[in-house]
This record gives C-alpha cells, sequence and structure tokens, in this order.
C-alpha cells in the first residue's frame, strides 16, 4: 500500500515538523481555555429544534454555500495524548462545517490544541502537509486564493469559511477508526469563484 492509500486516520497524531504546523496566532504564551473543572455553560438558545441530525445525503458533484465553520474546543476532561515523538501532548478539537442543503453538515479531522502550562490550550493548530481532512481543506484555500500553504493564518482560514463560500463537494470514502464502518463524507472539493 503507497503513502498517499494509507488511512488518514491513522496518521492524525503523527508529529508535524515545526515548520508545517499551522497555527492562527504566534505563540506568545497565549492560552485560550483555563481546564476548569466545571467547563463552558451551554448555550441552549442555540440547540437544535429537531431530534437529531437528518440522515446524510450524497452531495458529490454539487454547488453549495458554505453557511459556516466551527472549531469546538476539547473538554477539560477529555484525556490529553502523545504525539508519535512522545514529546508532547494534545487533544483533538471537532471542526465542522455547515452546508446550506438540508441541514448537511460534515466533519473534519486533524484540529488539535497542544497542552501549555497548567492544562491550558493553546491555538488550535492545523498541519500544512493536506494529509488529513483540515490540513487538505486548507491547502484548496490557499490554492484558491493563490497563496503558498504557509503563509496563511488560522484567522484568515476561518474568516473565509465563515464568509459563506461557494463550493463544490467532493463525496470521499473512509473508515470510521471508532467503529470500522464505512461511511461517505462531502468533503469541500473547490471553492467557486
Amino acid at each position: 500500500m503507497s503513502e498517499e492509500e494509507l488511512n488518514e486516520f491513522e496518521s492524525l497524531d503523527e508529529e508535524a515538523a515545526p515548520e508545517q504546523e499551522f497555527s492562527g496566532v504566534p505563540d506568545q504564551g497565549e492560552t485560550l481555555v483555563d481546564a476548569g473543572p466545571a467547563g463552558q455553560t451551554y448555550d441552549w438558545t442555540k440547540a437544535p429544534e429537531g431530534v437529531k441530525a437528518p440522515p446524510r445525503i450524497d452531495l458529490d458533484g454539487k454547488e453549495t454555500i458554505l453557511k459556516k465553520a466551527d472549531i469546538i474546543l476539547p473538554p477539560p476532561d477529555k484525556p490529553w495524548e502523545k504525539t508519535k515523538a512522545g514529546d508532547k501532548d494534545f487533544k483533538y478539537c471537532t471542526f465542522i462545517l455547515f452546508y446550506d442543503v438540508d441541514g448537511q453538515q460534515e466533519y473534519y479531522s486533524g484540529v488539535r490544541v497542544f497542552k501549555r502550562d497548567g492544562g491550558k490550550y493553546s491555538h488550535p493548530t492545523v498541519t500544512r502537509d493536506r494529509k488529513n481532512q483540515a490540513s487538505r481543506l486548507l491547502g484548496l484555500y490557499a490554492d484558491f486564493k493563490a497563496k503558498d500553504i504557509n503563509e496563511v493564518n488560522l484567522r484568515e482560514f476561518m474568516g473565509f469559511l465563515n464568509s459563506q463560500p461557494k463550493v463544490r463537494i467532493k463525496s470521499e470514502g473512509v473508515t470510521n477508526p471508532q467503529t470500522g464502518e464505512s461511511i461517505k463524507k462531502n468533503f469541500v472539493g473547490e471553492f467557486v469563484k
């Protein structure tokens, strides 16, 4: 099996070289979460009215609007994982894109935070190697803007994703690493002008 054919979930926790890391803000000792025991208060006014998410629709080849993108920080009680090199602790974030078609949304893997002093979080990071789902999306954005992927910061990237850009969807089969189930996910295949 070639390196390109490997299941991308198998390489999610690979350690990226510092020049491949993507962070929205240079590391200045700033942290986002004070991991207190109580967690954050949930804003129930934003809860969906339905009981569960609508069933996934195959959107392959369809153009739609990306309504919004969210990065959800991991809860304080989620255990830290070690990088493959074993020298850093990290947690995965939840990265969701919401499409303007029948309530469709898609989860992208590959966004994580690193442990700072006191168990606090770094800003979310995405590698720049185009090997995981989030990194490939970052690469599509860089190509669309005719930029080097290393020049794109998190604020710019998330700002664009939340500007309701037009996208063309590419469905892709993936295997859920926890259940082993094969599913088709609706990824952004390209940004449309």
